[in-house]
């Protein structure tokens, strides 16, 4: 006959259990979704992310694949629960106003009126990593799924005489 003692310690080890499979289950499945999500990006024999996404461009007026860029986003959103962002040309020359800005000064330029949000990054090579690098953090991940962003512009500039080379601007709007 088991005694109270051993009773309770098997039921705080079975609720526990439960606890820990539920804090892991919703993140360990969310990552699985995005993996799955993301093989949908891979192109060509070689397995890899699609070419748009690992384009280099770090050579003066080498153009990114903004639909591809989108597209990834919009994966990372639908994981995340959040609707998709509708591409925008007028958001997409800001961002390419503000790249070059940021690319020819160095300094982060200002969140311009009528943007929710904006994001930056340099250095990065291709968009595959600018976008690992938004999804890695923690404040930039939320600004990726922000729900209340329906459309998106992107730009990159390079300035082979910037320590950074490649500038990153993305720009989300209602």
């Amino acid at each position: 006959m088991k005694t109270p003692t051993a009773n309770r310690k098997r039921i705080f080890a079975s609720m526990h259990a439960i606890s820990a499979r539920r804090s892991i289950g919703l993140p360990l499945a969310a990552g699985l979704l995005l993996a799955a999500t993301l093989a949908g990006c891979v192109g060509g024999p070689s397995g890899g992310l699609a070419p748009g996404l690992t384009q280099a461009v770090n050579t003066p007026n080498a153009q990114m694949d903004r639909a591809a860029a989108l597209g990834i986003v919009n994966q990372y959103r639908a994981v995340r629960g959040v609707s998709a962002l509708s591409a925008d040309g007028a958001l997409d020359s800001q961002a390419q106003a503000l790249a070059s800005q940021y690319a020819a000064s160095g300094t982060p330029p200002s969140m311009p009126s009528g943007v929710s949000a904006m994001r930056l990054s340099a250095g990065y090579t291709n968009f595959a990593e600018t976008f690992s690098g938004w999804r890695n953090s923690p404040a930039d991940a939320d600004v990726l799924a922000s729900a209340g962003a329906r459309r998106a512009g992107f730009a990159v500039v390079y300035n082979p005489n910037s320590a950074y080379g490649a500038h990153w601007v993305m720009v989300l709007a209602r």
